[in-house]
């Protein structure tokens, strides 16, 4: 089915519910679950022989996410710029979880090392289960230097070519799944949602706008390719979360800078939501392991979640003219 028509969230769920933590009927999950309900949850033992893949898994969320996954006993590859940093981690991971984590260099602000990354975990030949296309750029001000957005091409195009590539190369695993991290910002993208012919030009350049266009991006992505993985007949599933506002360094120094006023004002709106880092982990942990993600996105046709829960779209993020359009775009820069 693709209709959602069976979930339902209870009166005054927003914003009341967030604020007071309730946890919603069906699931037993709400905006103060952590990774750590999660996991208890789900039956963890069968990730043992199990690989996952984590962009961005050296701070903030993705570390969290990290250190979630390590509870598994998972193969754990994470791609990362700071191979010092990256090393480091992985090293006080595996003395206390059992653990295996292996370090890949990855730069998603070039396609090249995009590439190699790809094909060095072709080289591994794991078979991926689970893939985190987690990392991502703040709002942030126009990439002079190469004349583009570097949010759109960091936060999506990226990621998209990384996800091409292993499902090209038949690196994923039966029943894998594929997470991309998104954000509710998604809904502050420009009119029309992706400026198609103007992408990186400067004129016009909003950084909270083009950080939504990123966001939202992911979640069209998600949607059509869904329906390419259905009508391919592979049995892997792409989901897009949002895991709330979350303290972490990148969010703070964004809100000082590019985001400007609008930043601020969010911010403080916003500061009775923020989450901890184990609740803001918790719906990518979801998405990746707990059996409920799984029928709620085959049998109800829900893509998107939010505090461990199915979340309804916008009209334009349910555009599928607009995501087959997007699609095309970023599969001619794969």
């Amino acid at each position: 089915s693709t209709t959602s028509a069976m979930f339902r969230e209870p009166c005054c769920w927003w914003p009341l519910g967030h604020l007071r933590g309730w946890r919603h009927p069906e699931t037993g999950f709400g905006s103060r679950t952590t990774w750590n309900d999660v996991l208890e949850d789900c039956d963890i033992l069968k990730f043992r022989k199990k690989c996952i893949v984590i962009t961005g898994a050296t701070c903030g969320i993705g570390l969290e996410a990290l250190r979630a996954f390590a509870q598994t006993g998972a193969t754990i590859i994470i791609g990362a710029r700071d191979d010092d940093r990256a090393r480091t981690i992985a090293c006080e991971i595996m003395t206390v979880t059992r653990a295996i984590v292996r370090v890949l260099p990855l730069d998603l602000r070039n396609l090249d090392s995009v590439r190699a990354f790809a094909s060095a975990l072709n080289d591994l030949n794991l078979g991926v289960d689970v893939l985190i296309n987690n990392a991502g750029l703040m709002p942030c001000e126009f990439d002079d230097a190469n004349m583009r957005d570097l949010m759109f091409h960091v936060n999506f195009q990226a990621h998209f070519t990384l996800t091409q590539l292993l499902l090209q190369s038949r690196a994923f695993a039966d029943d894998a799944r594929i997470v991309n991290v998104t954000s509710q910002v998604y809904m502050f993208s420009y009119p029309g949602g992706i400026r198609f012919g103007a992408i990186d030009d400067k004129h016009g350049y909003d950084a909270v706008k083009s950080y939504g266009q990123s966001k939202l991006a992911l979640i069209l992505w998600t949607n059509v390719q869904n329906k390419i993985l259905q009508q391919d007949g592979r049995n892997i599933a792409c989901m897009a979360v949002h895991p709330g506002s979350v303290r972490t360094s990148g969010a703070d120094a964004a809100r000082k800078s590019a985001s400007g006023w609008r930043g601020a004002l969010l911010h403080c709106i916003g500061a009775p939501f923020v989450k901890s880092l184990q609740a803001g982990t918790a719906t990518t942990v979801f998405a990746a392991c707990h059996p409920l993600a799984l029928r709620y996105l085959r049998d109800e046709g829900f893509t998107f979640f939010a505090n461990c829960n199915p979340r309804r779209l916008t009209k334009t993020a349910k555009d599928d003219a607009l995501a087959q359009k997007l699609y095309d775009y970023a599969m001619n820069r794969v």
